[in-house]
């Protein structure tokens, strides 16, 4: 696919990788605008394709298709998006289909580009969003989020942790495969405790170290995470949410961890796709 953003006037932005959109000048697009926050929004490339508009806290907001976001959301072909006074517009279109030799070389160029490894997964979410959106004003809730998305940004990008893909109310994140130290997660997960007793959005995590497939071919320039120990994490967090913990980790993360945490044993659960009972435990 090919990605853009189109002004009125019919300005076009390429989007190669995740856009930031602010008043500073260090922003991808940069808005000289007072109304605009200095970190407002950004367009993040999902690893495994397409992009999400996300909402940093910003004061005055970030309007999509006339409503105020009010968590990430997923970016169409033609969707509008505002922010202060600058109206842009997102497209989408299918590349040329590739013929031939071209064809044969991008598809050895994305076998190439793929690697595997052991790999730091991290999920969070929001805790109990539904019912939030029903009690809290949608403005307050939107800043509330996109402050809350920042500061877990800020928090991962510390120990050189990546978002991989924005998931409506929480994320997947994960660390460069085999050279991140067990104390770089250690330090990611207390910040992100004492980040959660500062604040009123009551947040979740889940943490497993696995092996996974990491392909760097796509053309938005961010990694595709892949392999079963992806789903592995996200069937975690569906137990951490039953169990009610802030923190819920895999054994094999737990072993990795173990010098830095005392683990206090959540019992053995099912994981639907995956056979037999794996141990969980929080910290």
């Amino acid at each position: 696919m090919n990605y853009w953003l189109e002004t009125d006037a019919g300005e076009q932005f390429p989007l190669q990788g995740t856009c930031t959109i602010g008043r500073l000048a260090e922003n991808t697009l940069a808005i000289n605008d007072a109304e605009v926050s200095r970190r407002h929004a950004i367009i993040h490339a999902q690893g495994d394709g397409g992009y999400y508009l996300v909402d940093l806290g910003s004061r005055n907001g970030t309007i999509l298709n006339g409503q105020r976001m009010r968590m990430p959301a997923q970016l169409k072909d033609n969707d509008r998006i505002q922010i202060s006074t600058t109206s842009l517009v997102f497209r989408a279109t299918e590349p040329e289909f590739a013929e031939g030799e071209e064809a044969m070389a991008t598809i050895a160029a994305a076998h190439q580009s793929a690697k595997s490894g052991l790999c730091w997964l991290l999920v969070a979410d929001i805790c109990h969003f539904t019912k939030m959106s029903q009690s809290v004003p949608q403005d307050e809730l939107a800043q509330m989020v996109g402050k809350w998305v920042l500061a877990c940004k800020q928090t991962i990008e510390k120990t050189q942790g990546h978002i991989n893909k924005y998931l409506g109310d929480g994320f997947l994140a994960y660390w460069p495969m085999d050279i991140t130290k067990p104390e770089a997660i250690a330090q990611t997960i207390n910040a992100l405790r004492a980040q959660q007793a500062s604040t009123p959005m009551q947040f979740r995590i889940v943490l497993h170290y696995g092996q996974v497939r990491m392909d760097s071919s796509l053309a938005q320039g961010e990694d595709n995470l892949i392999g079963p120990q992806v789903n592995f994490v996200f069937r975690m967090e569906k137990v951490c949410g039953a169990l009610q913990q802030f923190c819920l980790v895999s054994e094999r993360a737990a072993q990795e961890l173990q010098p830095h945490f005392e683990f206090t044993s959540q019992g053995s659960h099912v994981l639907g796709g995956f056979a037999g009972e794996h141990p969980m435990y929080s910290c």
